[in-house]
């Protein structure tokens, strides 16, 4: 009986413990406050207000008046027509994705690993490198390379026949079968610097330890990077595959610059964004237009991307345990 009233007195005293002061939290919530207004202002009040347009076949001017529900989703998921052109858009943009991740993980943990052998000066020389693409803007970056991939005439072309690798000289930007490859080429490129920085802060947090083991065992670079770093490094490789494909369903202005509102040729790089902009401001080799269609499309992008980006977490929590 001691011993169960004991535990009973001490309870009331250890949540007394825990109480904190009406002054911190007011602080605190001082603090917070800002955050949570700017939040509401930039994130919660456009999200519930796309919804809301998306349940009315609405122009983009005017009032709200023409309420049709969930049609507007009906129509981009399951309309004879617009569904051809909504499904081609999803589908490019992880095509995109495979093509843009599978670049940045090759050349970025190569880049990255390449950095970690060489002092540690050249170290941060070498990373500045890499992150002056990154600091381009996304337009300019459109323009220069629509110049060096022009055929015949390009910088590209001129390296090609200096090579003497004229069968190479193809028109990337005016393929079908090679126009989103290349955006997806130039789109990894330019943001080529920032991977490479955090695959190269997640090689140095790598306990010393298991990288003197993996040598004392007679592992050379390639095993060391492969057998201790890589399986080390999982849950960052994860986080970049997460923020990647974020990007490739947010990717617009490379193609819309290079391409046109058409995203041609022939509708080849056509993905949602551009998808949304036809069908939302106008343009040609659309079936629909209104801005409330628009919205939708905009919602089911975002619902696509909540998804896949919550099972990456899922699946780095796991690793990480």
């Amino acid at each position: 009986m001691s011993v169960l009233t004991t535990q009973h007195e001490a309870a009331p005293a250890a949540r007394h413990r825990r109480r904190v002061p009406l002054t911190q939290v007011a602080t605190l919530a001082g603090f917070a406050l800002p955050g949570f207004i700017l939040f509401g202002m930039f994130v919660l009040y456009p999200l519930i207000s796309g919804i809301r347009y998306s349940l009315y076949n609405w122009t983009g001017t005017g009032p709200l008046l023409n309420f049709v529900g969930l049609k507007n989703y009906a129509y981009a998921l399951f309309d004879p027509n617009f569904r051809v052109e909504f499904w081609r858009a999803v589908s490019h943009n992880f095509y995109f994705f495979v093509i843009s991740m599978t670049l940045t993980l090759f050349v970025g943990i190569g880049l990255a690993y390449l950095a970690t052998l060489v002092k540690d000066k050249g170290s941060r020389r070498y990373t500045v490198i890499f992150m002056l693409p990154f600091t381009l803007p996304p337009v300019a970056v459109a323009y220069i390379w629509a110049i060096y991939l022009e055929p015949g005439n390009g910088v590209i072309s001129h390296i090609l026949t200096y090579l003497h690798l004229d069968v190479l000289d193809l028109p990337f930007l005016g393929d079908a079968n090679l126009a989103l490859p290349t955006i997806a080429v130039i789109t990894a490129w330019m943001g080529m610097g920032f991977p490479v920085l955090v695959f190269l802060a997640a090689f140095m947090d790598v306990p010393v330890e298991l990288i003197e083991a993996a040598k004392l065992d007679g592992a050379g670079k390639f095993r060391t990077l492969w057998h201790v770093l890589l399986p080390a490094i999982r849950p960052t490789i994860l986080t970049i595959m997460t923020i990647n494909f974020i990007g490739a369903f947010s990717t617009f202005d490379l193609i819309f610059v290079l391409e046109g509102s058409q995203a041609g040729p022939n509708y080849a790089t056509d993905v949602l964004t551009t998808l949304f902009y036809r069908t939302g401001f106008g343009g040609f080799g659309t079936t629909a237009q209104s801005m409330g269609l628009a919205t939708a499309l905009a919602l089911l992008g975002f619902l696509i991307v909540v998804i896949v980006s919550g099972i990456f977490i899922a699946i780095q929590r796991r690793v990480q345990d």
